[in-house]
């Protein structure tokens, strides 16, 4: 048996003490006997323990209790008196009396109360009774109440052999090596889950014909089928099941008949699954401690066994498939039926007619349909799964992949035979699911799974979209948010749910399967066509997988963990692959948190070979280009190169200190690289015989940044190609003889800007394309000859990446993953993807009902577009630079070039003017209303300096020198501005002409000023620093001077840990609304200037804060970030009661900044005043046209709208951002419609659902 059960026995036995017991308990088969067998065959460790005293009495089940007791009495008394039997003519009474008075003085003696007395197949507390003669005892039992008097210790035995174990007992009975043993042998070892006394029985049965199954297959197939089918004309499975048979009849029957019935009810649920205290409540009707109790008891008597759930926070339990297929030939097909419908009905009565409020148990969602079928309940189907609450829950409860599966699987019955309406129902669902299974999948995460929301974005007319409206339009108490686009090109990647967090990833030489390595060690073969998984282990649980590399045959792969532990796994080719995974999926991927109950607590490894280097970490490895060797590098500076069964054939020490983390194959593995990042340096060997020689070194320049790919290029043999976290390098050379020389560097692709890193990158297979992911969420393609710009981009925010390369499609799969989820694009070889920009653009939303959007927009022939209705109305000549900014403003588009050349275009008479000129970037602009003679418009503008350009009209331009590094300019009158600079000075400035003068300063010293923002009424200013201030100013006319002038007050100073980005006040000026760079925002009342409440969704940085309009009379907030756009109730987050016990957040865990609070006016603002929302230029003012009954309808739309997470009270609604690189979002001054451009030129129009 095990050695750690060897163990535990062994410790228990050196601890017993007379009068104590031990006991073995588990279900019959399952090596109780063997296992305490091999523990006492140390003769030393018996007679230091025991003195030589050990009594092993076997009981059995043919005979009756009492006969039994009085023979094994009888057998005992021999066996210490070593005596013949005492003859059959002593009356049973006498006989029993005289045997037990006579073994109790003889235990009771000093030198023999410490013999060991083995009690073997215990079934009646009556043996336990007789033979309690107060010594040590060993109990070994399926029915553990026997023995529970004796308050024993206890060792549970459910999960018998290891797989090492099976295989080892295998090759032995063949005569034969463990790696010679076909895939048929760990298959079958699976299917027995581990049972020691079925494992032995085919060990025999194989070793009749071990010269066959040597050389061929078809009997361990044979074999495996059998058992997976249970076949009772295969003789091992035969006599097994014969043998198993009496056992479980005589423990089911000696069971209360009331519990026989419910335990026999168990019989409907399939192999493996785990079954909660839920759904056993809803199955037998009693209380969920009730059932426990029940349970606990069939437990105790081998017939269940029980586990506890950490992420469940719950005891599971499960029935063993053997006693499952026993249960099942009890009772006929009819009955079967009934107890399946019997079930349904239960499930009716509990959700009342509802199948979407099933009990979150588990099991229920995962397998409802499943019983239907059983059940024969075939009607049942369409109303159920065409269902939008249920997909929901059933997507929430047991994933997208499940619910697929079973789309597919009772298709037939969810089309009522294959109907045409239902058949194009059922089409337009899965492809919605599919389409839109990345925004679900990271919904669920998220915990705001809405389908009714998500379907409303669904770009295709038909039933899901028809159906999603009507249930938006009924449901009139939640916020749902049409969307409208204009679709200008759309390249959807194909996502999917996975069942772990993907750490790496690779494909295999078959882009449907797909190796998943994660965070505990394990590595995941992914079926995509199938949706099914194969899970390799052998790495520690407590390491995480770093990388994975197929071989070129696709015949085995190799792995690298954090620890620095390289395994080879060997991908094995299974005939009935696509027979078995055609199959039900396995509780394992059914159900959300399933646990083992009766595998091997121990795990195996699946690997083949290990390769380490003692004492030293492995930082990478890779293999040769033929996959002959393997080759890695470690923390140390050693380089060491094995063949494929772990030989080393070279090793090499470059330096102590060097920390070598990259290593690459070039020259057909003649020449092997590594990098030593911390140095900056490329070392090259040559292959010289059977060793590798140092050649050649070069120092890249890479300024010691991160590097996150190392490889050579495909089909060139001088070529590496090395991508840091800043820029993308390819490096080719000249070789001649043994000395590489002539290195030359080229840079392909680098970063935009200093907050942005790349995160993963990859070649493809023809070495044409490098592909980068960077930390903003963007996954860009370039060409590796020429780096200009990418050719294609897509957005996802993933972590790993890989390509696939269809040759016969000329085109390329690119693959990334992102938490749980894999995303999948198509790249054509010739003719790549639609080029892709940043679209810069602007919008004039209209109000509700009133005239078409104007939108402007830059195009890819490098043009600005403007659009009205989506018709094109104007637009501008080609321009000869790269657009930097663009402003819409009245009739006027203003743009900026990377020239430094600011032009306002005018959208009536299609007339474009330079107006200012910049030897630098221009920085800042700004137009501002002010009180002119003319024209009331001025434009303000920064470029890298300290002065501000100021154009009034053609004919005046004008300079304000050292006005300071200004980041921000807001209009307080139609005379005064406040300026916010880099450094933290506040300025207030009297506009007259042409000069600007200085009426009031404040400074900061040792501040960093990121961003400002302005109250309506200009009577506050709130500005964030780099340092975490938040700082409220209050702009106070002084009227003790003459003339007067605004003067600059600090209200209020709040410091946070977290990193700022945003900042918004209320319109009535109650609420400071604050965005953080890890997607919180805190919300401070400004009248006690106490943070009262953190809300907490976003996972990437807040981009935008927007108030409603302050006369709706409800605090309604839009926070904006790069993946969705998020409505919030401020009121319904003011007094919530904080939970007793910590929540547990799915998507990420959230610290709460610490805050310091520095007031230097008591506070004292006016609820009257609004505030000037205006963040890109958009209205800023609430139409006069606005009357009363309009603000009526709008306050009763908000008023009275309802959280749909109680868990989440303030947030309302949640849509998804197109792939937008600026996260910027233009907003009606009705807060009804929200337009977006994205980063193919689509617009996104978002209107309020029932608002009209």
């Amino acid at each position: 048996m095990e050695i750690n059960y060897m163990k535990q026995l062994q410790n228990c036995l050196e601890e017993l003490q007379p009068n104590e017991y031990i006991v073995l308990h588990g279900m019959k088969g399952f090596g109780k006997s063997s296992l305490t067998a091999s523990t006492l065959k140390n003769s030393k460790f018996i007679r230091n323990i025991f003195y030589n005293e050990v009594y092993w009495i076997k009981f059995g089940y043919k005979r009756s209790v009492d006969e039994d007791i009085l023979i094994q009495l009888n057998r005992l008394y021999h066996l210490v008196k070593n005596l013949e039997i005492l003859p059959d003519s002593y009356k049973p009474e006498s006989l029993k009396d005289s045997l037990i008075h006579f073994l109790q003085d003889y235990f009771s003696r000093a030198k023999h109360c410490n013999a060991l007395l083995i009690l073997d197949d215990v079934c009646d507390k009556k043996i336990i009774d007789t033979f309690d003669f107060e010594c040590k005892t060993l109990v070994i039992t399926a029915d553990l109440d026997v023995v529970l008097e004796k308050r024993p210790c206890v060792i549970e035995m459910n999960d018998g052999f290891t797989e090492a174990e099976t295989l080892g007992l295998f090759a032995k009975v063949l005569d034969t090596e463990v790696e010679q043993l076909p895939v048929e042998a760990k298959l079958i070892n699976e299917e027995c889950k581990g049972m020691p006394l079925l494992i032995a029985m085919f060990s025999a049965q194989f070793e009749e014909f071990k010269h066959d199954m040597k050389l061929h297959s078809k009997r361990w197939r044979y074999y495996l089928d059998s058992l997976r089918n249970k076949d009772e004309k295969n003789q091992v499975i035969k006599k097994f099941l014969e043998k198993q048979e009496a056992i479980f009849n005589m423990c089911i029957d000696q069971l209360p008949l009331e519990m026989r019935e419910h335990y026999e009810e168990l019989v409907i649920f399939r192999e493996d699954v785990n079954i909660t205290p839920q759904t056993l409540e809803i199955l037998w009707g009693g209380s969920p401690f009730q059932v426990e109790e029940m349970m606990l008891d069939l437990c105790h008597k081998s017939l269940a066994a029980k586990q506890w759930n950490a992420e469940l926070r719950s005891y599971i339990y499960g029935v063993h498939d053997l006693l499952l297929c026993h249960l099942r030939k009890k009772f006929s097909e009819c009955e079967l039926v009934e107890m399946h419908k019997s079930l349904i009905e239960k499930y009716r009565k509990y959700c009342n007619g509802n199948f979407s409020k099933l009990p979150a148990d588990n099991y229920s969602y995962s397998y409802i349909g499943y019983h239907l079928e059983q059940a024969k309940l075939y009607d049942e189907f369409p109303n159920i799964y065409l269902d939008f609450d249920f997909i929901q829950q059933a997507i929430i409860h047991s994933g997208l992949n499940n619910l697929l599966i079973d789309l597919n699987n009772y298709k037939k019955y969810i089309t009522k035979d294959y109907d045409q309406v239902y058949e194009m129902r059922l089409i337009d669902l899965e492809k919605f699911l599919e389409e839109q299974s990345s925004v679900i999948a990271e919904h669920r995460r998220k915990n705001c799974l809405d389908i009714v929301q998500i379907a409303l974005s669904h770009p295709y007319e038909g039933y899901v979209k028809d159906t999603a409206t009507q249930l938006a339009k009924e449901r009139s108490k939640y916020l749902y948010i049409f969307h409208a686009k204009k679709l200008r090109h759309m390249d959807m990647p194909l996502s999917e749910e996975v069942l772990t967090k993907v750490h790496t990833l690779c494909f295999t030489c078959d882009p449907n399967l797909i190796l998943i390595g994660n965070g505990r060690g394990e590595i995941f073969l992914w079926d995509i066509f199938y949706k099914r998984q194969k899970v390799f282990t052998g790495h520690d649980k407590n390491c995480c997988i770093k990388k994975i590399i197929i071989s070129n045959e696709g015949d085995c792969f190799l792995s690298l963990d954090d620890h620095g532990v390289v395994k080879l796994f060997r991908l094995f080719d299974d005939e009935n692959y696509k027979q078995n995974n055609v199959a039900v999926l396995s509780p394992r991927q059914k159900q959300s948190f399933w646990s083992g109950i009766f595998t091997s607590k121990v795990p195996h490894d699946d690997s083949s070979v290990v390769f380490s280097v003692p004492g030293e970490i492995i930082l990478d490895m890779t293999f040769a280009h033929d996959s002959s060797s393997v080759a890695a590098c470690t923390n140390k500076g050693t380089i060491r190169i094995w063949d494929r069964r772990g030989n080393i054939l070279s090793d090499h020490g470059h330096s102590p200190q060097s920390n070598l983390k990259n290593i690459a194959f070039t020259m057909g593995s003649n020449l092997v690289h590594v990098m030593d990042e911390i140095h900056g340096v490329l070392i090259s060997y040559c292959k010289q015989g059977e060793e590798f020689k140092y050649i050649s070194q070069y120092n890249v320049d890479l300024q010691k940044k991160k590097i996150i790919l190392f490889c050579s290029v495909p089909e060139q043999n001088n070529s590496l190609f090395i991508v840091t976290e800043e820029k993308a390098v390819y490096v080719k050379w000249f070789r001649s003889h043994n000395h590489i020389h002539s290195y030359n560097k080229q840079t392909r692709a680098s970063v935009e800007n200093e907050k942005t890193v790349y995160v993963c990158a990859t070649l493809t297979n023809d070495g044409r394309y490098i592909v980068l992911a960077d930390s903003s969420g963007f996954i860009n393609i370039w060409n590796t000859d020429v780096g200009h710009q990418p050719i294609a981009t897509y957005r996802s925010r993933v972590s790993s990446l890989d390509t696939y390369w269809l040759r016969e499609e000329e085109c390329h799969i690119i693959c990334g993953s992102e938490n749980q989820l894999l995303h999948k694009w198509k790249l054509p070889v010739e003719g790549t993807s639609t080029s892709i920009r940043k679209h810069l653009f602007d919008a004039k939303v209209q109000n509700f009902g009133d005239a078409p959007d104007t939108i402007v927009t830059e195009t890819l022939s490098n043009t600005i577009i403007t659009l009205v209705d989506d018709n094109k109305i104007a637009e501008t000549e080609p321009i000869n630079a790269k657009i930097n900014n663009l402003i819409l403003y009245a009739e006027k588009i203003i743009y900026v070039t990377d020239k430094g050349i600011v032009n306002i275009f005018n959208i009536r008479s299609k007339e474009n003017i330079p107006v200012l000129n910049f030897t630098s970037n221009v920085e800042l602009v700004e137009i501002l209303d002010m009180k002119r003679d003319r024209n009331n418009d001025i434009l303000v503008c920064r470029g890298t300096d300290n002065n501000l350009k100021v154009w009034e009209n053609v004919k005046l331009t004008y300079l304000i020198e050292d006005a300071g590094y200004i980041i921000a300019i807001h209009k307080v009158d139609k005379e005064c501005v406040v300026t916010v600079t880099r450094n933290g000075i506040i300025t207030i400035w009297n506009i007259n002409g042409t000069n600007w003068v200085r009426v009031d300063i404040v400074k900061n010293p040792d501040s960093v000023s990121i961003y400002s923002c302005l109250s309506y009424h200009k009577s506050f200013l709130t500005v964030l620093n780099e340092n975490g201030d938040v700082v409220l100013y209050k702009l106070q006319q002084n009227t003790m001077s003459l003339p007067a002038y605004i003067k600059i007050i600090e209200y209020f100073r709040k410091k946070y840990t977290q990193k700022l980005t945003c900042c918004e006040i209320s319109q009535n000026e109650k609420y400071l609304a604050i965005g953080f760079e890890d997607g919180d925002i805190s919300i401070i009342d400004t009248s006690t200037s106490e943070e009262i409440n953190k809300l907490s969704f976003h996972t990437s940085s807040v981009t935008q804060l927007r108030w409603a309009p302050s006369v709706i009379e409800v605090p309604i907030l839009l926070s904006v970030s790069s993946d969705e756009l998020v409505w919030w109730n401020i009121a319904l987050a003011l007094y919530i009661r904080k939970p007793k016990w910590p929540s547990i957040r799915i998507n990420r865990s959230i610290s709460t900044p610490s805050v310091g609070i520095k007031g230097n006016i008591t506070p004292n603002m006016s609820t009257s005043q609004s505030i000037d929302s205006c963040i890109f230029n958009m209205q800023n003012q609430v139409e006069d046209k606005d009357t009363k009954s309009d603000i009526d309808k709008e306050t009763k739309f908000w008023k009275f709208k309802e959280g749909k997470n109680p868990n989440k009270p303030a947030l309302l609604g949640v849509v998804e951002l197109p792939s937008n690189f600026f996260a910027k979002v233009c907003i009606s001054t009705d807060f009804t419609k929200f337009v977006t451009v994205d980063i193919y030129g689509s617009v996104s129009t978002f209107t309020l659902c029932g608002y009209n």
